[in-house]
């Protein structure tokens, strides 16, 4: 039995636990975000801190939550896979949940990357992208067939 074949007949499942993990991630944020902001407040200068921090919160907070629809419509197009709009759904947000790692690798500095909530962000993540990608290509292939 190929991974293909595998996939597709857990394409719904596998597409339900991605919209799980990126809601677990949006939790992980919001309870990083106070860790993040004392480690940065640290490091900025303290002219500069007030306004800087105040950006940094609103950016942090924003994306955990934003997380959470993007989880939640990911969960919920599982269960309709087989129509055209949660095929479409499916694929945009894997589309943005694929963007994710990309941009994390390539804007954040290495020494940052190493931080225990930035490390367990990255293996939710990559779990939530696997899973993701697993599920629509395997479901992609069976409606070829």
């Amino acid at each position: 039995m190929s991974l293909a074949t595998i996939a597709a007949r857990h394409a719904s499942a596998l597409l339900r636990l991605t919209g799980i993990l990126l809601v677990v991630l949006g939790v992980v944020h919001l309870v990083a975000t106070p860790f993040f902001m004392g480690w940065a407040s640290a490091e900025l200068r303290p002219e500069n801190a007030a306004l800087v921090a105040a950006g940094m919160r609103l950016n942090h907070l924003l994306v955990g939550v934003l997380l959470f629809p993007l989880g939640l419509s990911t969960f919920w197009s599982a269960r309709s896979l087989n129509e055209a709009w949660a095929f479409r759904q499916s694929l945009v947000n894997a589309i943005a949940t694929l963007s994710m790692p990309v941009l994390l690798v390539m804007t954040m500095p290495r020494e940052s990357l190493r931080a225990v909530p930035f490390l367990v962000a990255i293996v939710v993540l990559f779990l939530a992208c696997t899973a993701q990608l697993l599920a629509l290509v395997g479901f992609r292939a069976s409606r070829r067939r």
